[in-house]
C-alpha cells in the first residue's frame, strides 16, 4: 500500500440524514453525493460526545472526553496541552501536517486565536490557520473576524449575532445573513484550503484537516442559497404536534439545508483543487462531522442528546484504486476510531497504544478496503452531568448502540431503550418491555465494558 496524502474534511453540526436527500428531497449536495458514489460510506458512525470541543479533541488525541476530564464534555474548557496526538505521530512518520478552519481547543472567552497558533502547532500541526466558531465570534477574534474588520463588516456582524444566539439574548432566527457569500466563514475557509493545496510543493505526504463551520448555528445562510429552500420542501419534525412549532422548525430546517449546500459547494472547490494539482489519485479523502443537530426532532434543538439526530455522524472514505466505490457499510464506528484509521492508512506500524496511550480507538481501514468487517459490536457515547441547564431536561447520560438497539443510562436510574429497527426515530421507550429484557441486560453489560475504557491516559507526551 502506497503512503497517501490524507485530507480530512469536516463540517459542524451536520445531521446524519442530511448527507443526502433522504429526508429533504430537494436537498442539493452534489459533492457529498459524488464522494459516496466513488467511495465507501460508514453509516453507523457515532460521536463519543456529541458536542464540538469533545469530538474535535477526540479526533486529535484519540481519547474519550471523560478520559481527560469531566469538564471537557462541553464547549468551555480548553484542551490540555500535553496529550499525545495523531498529527504528531504523523509528523514523526514523515508527514507534513496542517489544520485550517475550526479546531476549537480554546474556550469561549475573549481572546484572539491567532495568538494561540503556536500552542496548536504543539499538538502536532506544522501549519495552523484557525477560525473561531461563528457563535463565538461575538467575543473571540480570529483570521475571519480580522477579515470582516478589514472590510468594515465586523461591528455589524457582531450586532447581528446578538439577536441570533440565545446565550447572548437572541431568539435564534433563521433568516439569511446580510453577508455576501464570499464573506461567509465557510467561503473564507474554502479559499484558504484551496490556496494551501495550490501552494503545497512538499516532497513528503501531507495530512490536512480542512474544518468548515457550517451548518452550525447561528442559522444564517447566504441569500443565494437560502432562496433555494422553503418550508414546503421540509417534512414535519418527529414528535411535534403544535402547528406554530412545526412551522418554526420547518423554516429553521430549510435554512439549515441552505447552509449544508453552501458547505458542499466549498468542499467541491477543495476537491477540484486537489484534482487540478494532480494529487487526487494519491489522496485518501475522509469526510465527517463532529455531531448532528436535533433540528426539531422531539421539539428539541442543537446537539448533546443521545438521539441519533444528535450523535450519529457517518464517515465517507474515498481513495481511488484502494477503497471500493459506491459501497455502504453498517459497521459500528466511533469518532475515537478515526485517528487510528488515519495512522494505519499512513503506514504507521507502531501499536496505537504506544503512540496514543490509553486510546480506546480501533482502525476501520480494513473494513473500508473491503477486507472483512469492523471489530465493534456496539458504539459508546457520553455527555457529562456538567451540562445540566444547557440541555434543558437532561442530566447527563451514557449510551451504547448496537445495530438493532440503543440503550441510554441517565442519573437517578432512568433508562431509555429503543428498538432501532422498528422505531428508527426513537419515539417509544421500551425499557420496561418484558420481551426485550434479555437485550436490555446485555446492553447494560456492554455499557459497563465501555466505561472500563474511560481511564486516564497512562503516558503524556510532555510532563503535566
Amino acid at each position: 500500500m502506497s503512503t497517501p496524502n490524507i485530507l480530512f474534511i469536516t463540517d459542524d453540526q451536520h445531521r446524519w440524514d442530511f448527507y443526502d436527500n433522504r429526508t429533504v428531497p430537494t436537498l442539493n449536495v452534489p459533492t457529498l453525493t459524488r464522494l459516496q458514489q466513488q467511495g465507501t460510506t460508514f453509516t453507523h458512525a457515532y460521536s463519543n460526545c456529541p458536542m464540538c470541543m469533545p469530538t474535535r479533541m477526540t479526533w486529535v488525541h484519540a481519547l474519550y472526553a471523560s478520559q481527560v476530564a469531566d469538564g471537557l464534555m462541553h464547549n468551555w474548557h480548553k484542551w490540555p496541552t500535553h496529550l499525545a496526538s495523531m498529527p504528531a505521530a504523523l509528523q514523526n512518520h514523515g508527514y507534513t501536517t496542517a489544520m485550517i478552519g475550526k479546531l476549537h481547543a480554546q474556550g469561549k472567552w475573549r481572546n484572539d486565536l491567532t495568538h494561540f497558533e503556536e500552542e496548536a502547532r504543539g499538538r502536532g500541526f506544522d501549519y495552523v490557520w484557525e477560525v473561531c466558531g461563528k457563535s463565538f465570534a461575538e467575543n473571540v477574534d480570529c483570521h475571519w473576524t480580522h477579515y470582516l474588520d478589514s472590510k468594515g463588516l465586523l461591528e455589524r456582524y457582531r450586532k447581528d449575532l446578538t439577536r441570533r444566539v440565545e446565550s447572548s439574548g437572541g431568539t435564534e432566527p433563521s433568516d439569511p445573513s446580510f453577508l455576501k457569500t464570499e464573506d461567509h466563514m465557510d467561503s473564507f475557509i474554502g479559499r484558504r484550503v484551496c490556496a494551501w493545496l495550490d501552494n503545497y510543493n512538499g516532497q513528503q505526504p501531507f495530512y490536512l484537516h480542512a474544518s468548515f463551520c457550517g451548518p452550525h448555528f447561528p442559522i444564517d445562510p447566504p441569500e443565494e442559497y437560502a432562496c433555494r429552500y422553503s418550508v414546503d420542501d421540509i417534512p414535519d419534525p418527529v414528535g411535534v404536534e403544535d402547528p406554530e412549532k412545526i412551522r418554526y422548525w420547518k423554516k429553521r430546517t430549510a435554512a439549515y439545508c441552505a447552509m449544508i449546500e453552501h458547505v458542499d459547494t466549498e468542499i467541491g472547490r477543495v476537491l477540484e483543487t486537489l484534482e487540478r494539482r494532480g494529487m487526487a489519485r494519491d489522496t485518501l479523502v475522509i469526510f465527517g462531522t463532529d455531531h448532528g443537530d436535533m433540528m426539531g426532532h422531539h421539539d428539541r434543538a442543537h446537539k448533546g442528546w443521545a438521539y441519533d439526530t444528535s450523535c450519529r455522524t457517518p464517515y465517507i472514505l474515498h481513495w481511488p484504486g484502494k477503497i471500493p466505490a459506491g459501497v455502504v457499510r453498517k459497521d459500528m464506528v466511533e469518532a475515537v476510531d478515526l485517528p487510528i484509521t488515519v495512522l494505519e492508512a499512513a503506514g504507521v506500524k507502531e501499536f496505537p497504544q504506544k503512540l496514543l496511550p490509553s486510546t480506546p480507538g480501533r482502525s476501520f481501514l480494513q473494513a473500508a478496503l473491503g477486507n472483512g468487517n469492523g471489530s465493534r459490536q456496539w458504539v459508546y457515547s457520553e455527555v457529562g452531568n456538567t451540562l445540566v441547564g444547557y440541555l434543558g431536561d437532561q442530566n447527563g447520560w451514557r449510551m451504547v448502540r448496537e445495530q438493532d438497539y440503543k440503550y441510554v443510562n441517565m442519573p437517578g436510574g432512568h433508562e431509555l431503550f429503543f428498538d432501532m429497527v422498528a422505531d428508527p426515530w426513537e419515539t417509544s421507550n421500551r425499557a420496561t418491555d418484558p420481551d426485550l429484557q434479555p437485550q436490555l441486560q446485555r446492553m447494560r453489560l456492554e455499557l459497563i465494558d465501555s466505561l472500563r475504557q474511560c481511564i486516564t491516559p497512562s503516558q503524556w507526551r510532555i510532563g503535566e
